[in-house]
């Protein structure tokens, strides 16, 4: 314990040492150069809490067959290449500046929670364990689990606000996470590389389902359409394009492709009905839609077949009353021009009711009125959908 290395160690050739069994300690331990432990066994309790190493450490090949405890070490570059974690692999509070665990094997716990530091960890092609839990936690800096099997275990992700994850050609599934840890953190999504994004979603799509988290499977399925639209226009939004007569260029090449069609289209599916994800967003629709309509019939005028003109005043031919609307503005050859009536015409009109009381004027009114009851037909179908999509489609 607070031993200090200087130079560079190799426990294999240096010690030669192929295998502790007894407990091993190397609390508060110092290693100033290059350190190796690739290749040995640890049979007994492996301890390296506050261990400092500032050269690169390496871990390759090597067995735990017990605890290994890193708490509070600090590592500048180390590598843990195709090393097998039996039991628990523990690193709480460590310090990584470059980490890298390619093809390890994970057999019990690993614990990467609140780590001090860190700017980047590979995990490629590493593998857990079914039925182990893993914890990573980190305030800023990139968690890579490219190739990983993430089958069949609890993983918890405790994320700073700079902290990204990548899932890419990740074997994701039934995989117990949660959407809160994963929000905001796609590392693709954060660089912009939205075709990646797009299958990494469509990945944490198909896991929140394997485990019933419809809501959360839900969210990965609007954003993994988020991504396919914001794809679109990469082509236009470049960042290597400087010059302002460049950016013209590609805007008006964009303009004309198929890339800003789709843009269009499933911009306006996502503002309409939220790609079958959000009913509330067809309920909106529907009210703008029923508005836009009243405002025009209150412009061009209803007829109203229960009510005749006679000198400056109304007869309604069923109560026999007498209305003085001419002199309101409200009614001229027969004609209603007010927003109450508009908007109740409009609105049994877009639910295609039409009770009878009013009908819409030669013309344009005719052409606004059918186009009205085919929207509102069709919005009334597309809400039917997304909310059987969202309650009970699954």
């Amino acid at each position: 314990m607070g031993f200090v290395f200087i130079g560079n160690n190799d426990f294999v050739k240096d010690y030669n040492l192929k295998q502790f069994n007894n407990l091993v300690r190397f609390d508060s331990a110092i290693f100033h150069g290059k350190t190796s432990f690739s290749g040995i066994t640890f049979n007994d309790y492996a301890i390296f809490m506050r261990t400092t190493f500032h050269g690169d450490a390496e871990f390759i090949d090597v067995n735990f067959q017990c605890d290994a405890i890193f708490n509070y070490a600090n590592f500048n570059k180390v590598h843990f290449n195709a090393t097998n974690f039996k039991w628990n692999a523990i690193f709480n509070e460590s310090s990584f500046k470059w980490a890298f665990f390619p093809l390890v094997n994970f057999y019990g716990k690993a614990q990467f929670g609140d780590l001090k530091k860190l700017e980047r960890m590979h995990f490629t092609e590493a593998k857990f364990s079914s039925g182990i839990s893993a914890l990573f936690g980190f305030k800023e800096g990139k968690a890579t689990f490219n190739g990983t099997l993430l089958e069949n275990i609890s993983l918890s992700l405790k994320l700073g606000k700079d902290a990204t994850i990548d899932f890419k050609n990740t074997r994701l599934s039934n995989t117990n996470i949660k959407r809160k840890d994963l929000e905001y953190h796609i590392m693709q999504e954060n660089e912009g590389d939205y075709i990646q994004a797009k299958e990494i979603y469509l990945l944490i799509k198909n896991n929140f389902h394997s485990i019933g988290r419809y809501d959360d499977e839900s969210w990965a399925f609007k954003q993994e359409k988020d991504m396919e639209r914001k794809s679109y226009s990469l082509y236009f939004f470049k960042k290597d394009l400087k010059k302002k007569k460049e950016e013209k260029s590609h805007f008006l090449k964009w303009i004309c492709s198929k890339n800003f069609k789709n843009w269009i289209v499933s911009g306006f599916w996502n503002m309409i009905y939220g790609y079958g994800e959000r009913p509330c967003n067809v309920i909106k629709t529907a009210v703008a839609i029923i508005l836009i309509f009243a405002l025009s019939f209150s412009f061009i005028g209803l007829g109203n077949p229960e009510i005749i003109e006679l000198k400056g005043t109304a007869i309604h031919q069923k109560s026999g009353n007498t209305v003085d609307l001419v002199s309101k503005g409200l009614l001229k050859n027969n004609v209603i021009r007010n927003f109450p009536d508009s908007l109740y015409f409009s609105t049994i009109t877009f639910t295609t009711l039409g009770y009878g009381d009013f009908r819409p004027l030669e013309g344009w009114g005719r052409i606004l009125a059918g186009s009205e009851a085919f929207i509102g037909a069709f919005m009334m179908a597309l809400f039917v959908y997304t909310f059987a999509r969202r309650t009970g489609g699954r």
